[in-house]
């Protein structure tokens, strides 16, 4: 049996960053409010919220219908660092995806290491 090749977290981050095309991850669910998850989900289509195709993907979900609050939902700055996240977006359907990095599996077939 052949060891999956591996990515540093750091590498990953640089990659979705960059990416045009989209890219595929595998995570882990936690809902720490809920006290729910370990489930395990994968997803490909991805591309970061704001990167190529995604700019024009639709906004799905909760928020505002409108206006000037549609305006400043949008442009909430979500401290992504602080909180470790990054948004994804299908470039199939235009669903965001908020994924935590620390629980990033793999990413393009490949095992994340921190």
């Amino acid at each position: 049996m052949e060891a999956k090749p591996i990515i540093t977290l750091k590498q990953m981050l640089a990659h979705m960053a960059a990416a045009v095309e989209p890219f595929a991850l595998r995570y882990v669910k936690y809902n720490e409010q809920k006290g729910t998850g370990g489930e395990l989900v994968a997803i490909s289509g991805q591309l970061l919220s704001g990167r190529g195709k995604a700019e024009a993907a639709p906004l799905v979900g909760p928020g505002p219908e409108a206006g000037e609050e549609l305006e400043a939902w949008v442009r909430r700055n979500p401290n992504h660092g602080a909180n470790m996240t990054r948004n994804l977006v299908s470039t199939v359907n235009g669903r965001y995806t908020k994924v935590h990095i620390y629980l990033i599996t793999e990413f393009e077939g490949k095992r994340l290491v921190i």
